[in-house]
């Protein structure tokens, strides 16, 4: 089994920048407080990133990119492309919940509402990129009612919708 390279320093910045702001609002973020979390000194993190602008304008390609990781890491090991859509689905609908966390929409509601927007269309590419010919098994698809692009942007709505009116039974709305 490969081993993954350990996070770079500008990884682990934009990591911890997320924790802050999760836990304070980005109004509240400051780069002192993103330096402690991330371990690093003021002058690395001034270095990486000259301006707040700058690393908060970082921040959603930077979950972009782990929320891809995550996606081909659960498609690669799935061949059977049912199954693949039913990880990818599975990984879809818990990622938000698992690196958002409920607290981040009440934290600052206006900053998790644009992250999920800004990232949106970047998502829809890469979901259906990853899972090609998997979203074939979706009905709608099979008939030709709706295009593997169109399906992808449905699942991710739902997952968004999961994650801001969260359901008693996420297992339920799995099994649909």
């Amino acid at each position: 089994m490969a081993m993954s390279a350990p996070p770079t320093t500008s990884e682990v910045i934009l990591a911890a920048a997320l924790r802050t702001i999760r836990a304070r609002g980005p109004e509240k973020l400051s780069m002192s407080a993103v330096a402690a979390e991330a371990g690093v000194s003021r002058p690395t993190l001034y270095r990486w990133f000259p301006t707040k602008a700058l690393l908060l304008g970082s921040i959603t390609a930077y979950e972009v990119e782990q929320f891809d990781l995550g996606l081909r890491a659960i498609a690669d090991r799935q061949h059977d492309p049912a199954r693949r859509l039913d990880a990818a689905l599975r990984y879809l609908v818990t990622y938000l919940q698992e690196t958002g966390g409920v607290d981040s929409i009440h934290v600052d509601a206006e900053f998790s509402l644009q992250s999920l927007n800004d990232s949106l269309a970047t998502h829809v590419v890469s979901f259906a990129d990853v899972l090609g010919d998997a979203l074939d098994e979706v009905p709608a698809v099979r008939r030709g009612a709706l295009t593997r692009q169109q399906a992808a942007e449905m699942f991710l709505r739902l997952a968004y919708s999961q994650y801001l009116v969260p359901g008693r039974d996420v297992e339920a709305l799995l099994a649909t």
